[in-house]
């Protein structure tokens, strides 16, 4: 409930900024492992997905000079910035003559802030479940006239992701290739006792031509936080 609490009052905060900010076009905080921690009520999650994968790249570059703590990009339509608070990064996407001043107060000021006050009301916010790195299975395929968009793990492997958001199920996962294509789909145990155990995921062939992976082909996988 803690985390509940945490980010929904984190998802107001960005909505309401926004709102006095027209600057903002859009914004979300996330860690380092990816996930999001909060987002405001108009950014869609295809672009919060297509910007984080856009800081994984940079971050890994970054890390051989010490770490990204601020990151800016100035574009043809608009810029984002990419500020470190904590263990947490926050992202703004701006116009293009965003008022710098009243930036450097949201992002230097005004959520730091909140962050405190929230930590101080809401304790250890985020913090049961575990930094997820993505796991790596190999893809089998299947179809049929239900197999829908959802894959197949081990269930075994739902046991443990279980654990480590505190006894949630796990409903979804994000699927990446080594193309860097990402979906995210619906998940639930492998049903077949022949397949169990082989380290493979499942994945509807509808959905292998949306990743251009194929069968036999390794993929990475992980969690998202229920």
């Amino acid at each position: 409930m803690n985390r509940d609490l945490y980010a929904e009052a984190l998802k107001n905060t960005l909505t309401e900024i926004r709102n006095i900010c027209p600057d903002i076009n859009s914004s979300f905080i996330f860690k380092k492992d990816g996930t999001v921690v909060a987002g405001d009520t108009e950014t869609a999650d295809i672009t919060i997905r297509k910007a984080l994968n856009s800081f994984q790249s940079v971050a890994e570059k970054a890390g051989t000079i010490g770490g990204l703590h601020n990151f800016s990009v100035d574009g043809d339509k608009g810029k984002v910035h990419i500020s470190r608070i904590n263990d947490m990064y926050l992202v703004t996407a701006t116009s293009k003559n965003a008022d710098t001043n009243n930036l450097r107060s949201v992002t230097q000021v005004i959520v730091p802030t909140i962050l405190k006050l929230l930590e101080s009301i809401i304790p250890a916010p985020l913090k049961s479940a575990q930094p997820q790195q993505p796991q790596q299975l190999t893809v089998d395929t299947f179809s049929g006239f239900f197999a829908g968009d959802t894959v197949q793990v081990d269930p075994p492997l739902l046991t443990e992701w279980s654990k480590l958001f505190n006894g949630k199920n796990v409903n979804e996962v994000e699927v990446e290739t080594f193309g860097e294509k990402t979906t995210r789909c619906k998940v639930k145990e492998i049903d077949d006792p022949n397949l169990q155990g082989k380290g493979i995921i499942r994945i509807p062939e509808r959905v292998c031509r949306t990743l251009e992976v194929n069968k036999g082909e390794p993929v990475k996988i992980k969690p998202i936080e229920p």
